[in-house]
């Protein structure tokens, strides 16, 4: 037991699922690491996923067992993939005049006869790199464009932004008026 804790494969395997562990810890409760929200699950689902192959090819195993273990993997990949996609937010931001707040948005729309504009906000934390979701709620707001989808930080009010010193900024378009406040969780 102690020769196959010592194996590269296994320490590796522990370290992967260790980090895996601590992002599941952290969106519990409402934090993220910043370069997981702009490139999503898949990376590190990805990364667990050949960790765990490596751990498996290096015990004597058949050659059908790792053949069929690559199935299963790669099935479970294909899976997150989907899921990510129908859900593709796509990630902005906007700072402050002064540069000392800046406030992530993740958004996107879904148009069924008329257009739902989904919202999520995030602030930098004082850790680098790691940041926190201030809304509990999606913000939506729906539009009823005939002709074409206006774009979703159009719809928000990103041009129209008035911060509200330190505390939250209130974001002005003529389809809604968008309070986001920077303490709400």
């Amino acid at each position: 037991m102690l020769k196959t804790l010592k194996k590269p494969t296994t320490l590796l395997l522990i370290f992967v699922l260790a980090v895996d562990l601590l992002i599941f810890q952290l969106s519990i409760n409402h934090y993220y690491f910043a370069f997981l929200k702009y490139s999503g699950i898949p990376i590190p689902a990805m990364i667990t996923v050949i960790a765990i192959f490596l751990f498996v090819r290096s015990f004597n195993i058949s050659t059908f067992e790792l053949i069929a273990i690559s199935i299963i993997a790669f099935l479970i990949l294909v899976v997150i993939i989907f899921v990510h996609s129908i859900k593709d937010f796509t990630i902005d931001s906007v700072t402050s005049p002064s540069g000392k707040e800046t406030l992530t948005i993740e958004h996107r729309n879904a148009t069924l006869g008329e257009t739902t504009h989904i919202y999520n906000f995030y602030r930098n934390t004082t850790f680098p790199g790691v940041i926190k979701k201030i809304n509990k709620d999606k913000v939506t707001i729906i539009t009823h464009e005939s002709s074409s989808t206006p774009d979703d930080l159009d719809v928000l009010g990103i041009d129209n932004v008035q911060w509200l010193n330190g505390e939250g900024v209130i974001f002005n378009s003529s389809y809604a008026k968008t309070k986001v406040d920077f303490f709400g969780h």
